[in-house]
């Protein structure tokens, strides 16, 4: 029975060979067909896929120098910003102490000044006092005199006793206090 199982798998072994190994002429045909599709598959697709992952990658590296230069004109333009805010810092410093120094000049001259018109109004004032005293004394002196005059006519008009002298005497300090 085995035997009948070889000899009748015989013919099936060899459909089974057939169809695993076909014959060389197909196979060669086959083979040829796999060489023709594949340089044709490298020639329009594996070239320009090549040649796309380039220009990507160019692309990508492009950006990747465009990004780093721009990252060095940005710490550049940053310094240079941090500078000009330590120099206008700076400046602002010596604006403000200008600034303190001129209103210190200012306050002194003002000073200066205010003393001095002080002094000289003081100095108007002591005048005028001195004028009106001189002026008053001129006053005091014509009234003397005056009121000395008028009491010598008076003498002069009549002759006096005591009594009439102490009268005259009364009767000019009130006239004096009417006027």
């Amino acid at each position: 029975m085995i035997r009948w199982l070889i000899l009748s798998g015989l013919d099936d072994l060899k459909t089974i060979g057939d169809k695993l190994f076909p014959d060389w002429k197909t196979m060669l045909i086959q083979l040829i067909a796999t060489i023709i599709l594949c340089i044709i598959l490298a020639k329009f697709l594996v070239k320009p896929a090549k040649n796309f992952i380039r220009k990507r990658r160019e692309y990508i590296q492009n950006n990747l120098d465009d990004a780093k230069l721009k990252q060095e004109e940005a710490t550049k333009k940053l310094q240079e910003a941090e500078q000009e805010i330590k120099n206008s810092k700076q400046t602002s410093k010596e604006i403000i102490e200008e600034a303190k120094i001129s209103a210190l000049n200012e306050k002194d001259k003002i000073i200066f000044e205010t003393k001095k018109e002080v002094q000289l109004r003081k100095q108007k004032a002591e005048q005028e006092i001195l004028q009106q005293q001189k002026q008053m004394q001129e006053e005091l002196s014509k009234e003397v005199v005056d009121i000395a005059m008028q009491a010598a006519t008076k003498v002069i008009n009549r002759e006096i006793n005591q009594d009439d002298n102490e009268k005259l005497i009364e009767d000019f300090l009130k006239d004096e206090d009417e006027s």
